[in-house]
């Protein structure tokens, strides 16, 4: 039973660290973002498209790798996503114009997003663990901010040390060097071992209800209410984190902030962020999600409203900014890995999560470009903060209405 045990959370440290691969992506792109604008010289809307091309492939994908998952081998979807991440910022290295770089985006970093991260890792925990889900998901979705915090100063390093295309060579290289062996060692599932989730003697969902619940058809989560209440909540946080977070280093620069300084923000932000992934985790399985998501509002929205001051206050006021927004934002980056089986159950967690994670995706292809369109127009990205800071408080007053646990379906219950 002890062997038992170190094997689920074993999958919980893969799914770590393989989430911070999918992490430095958004989180470091501002960064990337430098030597392409220098070498590119496109317009800055232009220059953020990539996290547009990034966002909808991965939106378009999700839906159908999630489905898979349910089915194919985890395991051997989490190497094919470490191949195609470790191959396309190979591959970004070679490009000759900025349309090649947005062909990368699309081809091999998006698929990659989505195989090694957030729909894969909830589909292989949800098989896990049962009783302490919201401590798996929430540890492991703290890579994504583990990734954002020491991804932003390895890039920054290696372009300080080399030539943009050599530092994103070896990039290629390092993610390479730990997503493989991590997903190597992939379990796809406790029967594989003869086990259960929690590593309990019987399976935890039979012991419950007597028997397996009839999992829920694409149409039927689609015409529940509460996954586009639930979609929508996690999409004005995470798509808002995600055009703050892609446009930081411009803006700090804009402001007088050295590009190496402002990489440090974005250390900031991902450091703010994982503290409170690592709370989530610690607090979801007691508190419940719906207490998390509104303090995620309440001090997403403050957060965003000081970002609204950074003309005048500088590197502090840019750095508190971010740290409340990584802070609370990060509450609700694990709830979408958290409510899929808890509202959808274990058998569909797959095809939940990547419907989820594909509405939400495309709330996030614009906020980026949207950002940097704001800034183009106005010189300046308060207005795009104020939005965002209204919206997490209009979203406060529909929470309370979220359902948190699964519905009987008309079929299921003619059965019984």
């Amino acid at each position: 039973m002890k062997s038992g045990f170190m094997i689920g959370w074993r999958q919980t440290g893969i799914c770590f660290l393989l989430l911070a691969a999918t992490g430095m992506i958004a989180a470091t792109y501002s960064i990337v973002a430098v030597p392409l604008a220098t070498e590119f010289h496109p317009s800055r809307m232009v220059l953020m498209l990539s996290m547009t091309v990034l966002s909808g492939t991965s939106a378009a994908l999700s839906p159908l790798l999630g489905a898979v998952m349910d089915r194919v081998s985890v395991r051997k979807l989490m190497v094919l996503g470490g191949l195609l991440l470790g191959s396309g910022f190979a591959a970004l290295s070679l490009a000759k114009n900025f349309n090649q770089v947005l062909i990368v985006y699309g081809l091999l970093i998006a698929p990659a997003n989505v195989l090694i991260g957030p729909v894969a890792a909830t589909v292989l925990l949800s098989r896990w663990f049962s009783q302490r889900r919201g401590l798996a998901i929430g540890i492991a979705i703290s890579g994504i901010s583990a990734g954002g915090f020491f991804f932003p100063m390895i890039i920054q390093g290696l372009l300080d040390a080399f030539a943009w295309r050599e530092a994103l060579r070896l990039l290629s290289l390092i993610l390479l060097g730990f997503t493989l062996p991590a997903a190597l060692l992939v379990v796809n599932r406790p029967a594989d071992r003869g086990l259960h989730a929690d590593n309990a003697a019987h399976d935890p969902a039979l012991a419950r209800s007597g028997a397996p619940a009839a999992p829920f058809s694409a149409r039927s989560i689609l015409l529940d209410p509460a996954f586009w209440l639930i979609a929508a909540t996690i999409a004005i946080v995470t798509s808002g984190m995600k055009g703050m977070v892609t446009n930081l280093a411009p803006l700090a620069i804009d402001n007088g902030i050295k590009a190496s300084e402002a990489a440090y923000l974005v250390s900031v932000y991902s450091g703010a962020s994982f503290i409170s992934k690592l709370s989530f985790a610690a607090l979801s399985d007691r508190m419940g999600p719906r207490v998390l998501m509104m303090a995620s509002l309440a001090g997403f929205a403050a957060g965003m409203g000081a970002m609204t001051q950074v003309g005048a206050g500088g590197y502090p006021v840019i750095a508190g900014g971010v740290a409340l927004v990584g802070l609370f934002g990060g509450l609700m980056v694990p709830t979408e890995s958290y409510l899929a089986p808890r509202v959808f159950g274990v058998q569909a967690v797959g095809r939940a999560m990547g419907l989820l994670t594909g509405t939400i995706l495309l709330a996030l292809l614009s906020t980026p470009p949207l950002f940097g369109l704001i800034f183009d127009l106005t010189g300046s990205y308060t207005g795009i903060f104020w939005t965002f800071s209204l919206l997490a408080a209009a979203a406060l007053l529909w929470v309370p209405a979220i359902r948190l646990h699964p519905r009987v379906q008309p079929e299921a219950a003619g059965h019984a």
